[in-house]
């Protein structure tokens, strides 16, 4: 450059095209969940709906420093006697740290 000053400081790199990252951010977050401060809790049947991959998205909560879980699967009484509403199967949801997401 001759000794002279740069007119434009040269521009600063944008972060990577993150796919999985816009995906999760435009998920609104399961609320109910009960999950550790400074994290959001993500349905996979939300995901999938979203057109998400599952597998792909559990590596990148991973690699991003959550985890997947499920919920608890219930059964419930109607009305009297023995019969019960069949058992819900567990519902699985990512774990994602809030930051992750910005």
């Amino acid at each position: 450059m001759n000794g002279r000053l740069r007119r434009y400081p040269r521009a600063v790199a944008k972060k990577q095209a993150d796919p999985i990252r816009k995906l999760l951010a435009g998920i609104t977050p399961s609320l109910f969940m009960g999950n550790p401060e400074g994290t959001v809790v993500i349905m996979e049947s939300k995901v999938v709906e979203a057109g998400g991959d599952p597998d792909d998205v559990l590596d990148w909560v991973r690699e991003h420093g959550g985890y997947p879980d499920k919920s608890f699967a219930t059964s419930t009484r109607r009305g009297r006697g023995p019969t019960l509403k069949p058992r819900e199967a567990p519902k699985p949801y990512y774990v994602v740290p809030q930051d992750a997401l910005e």
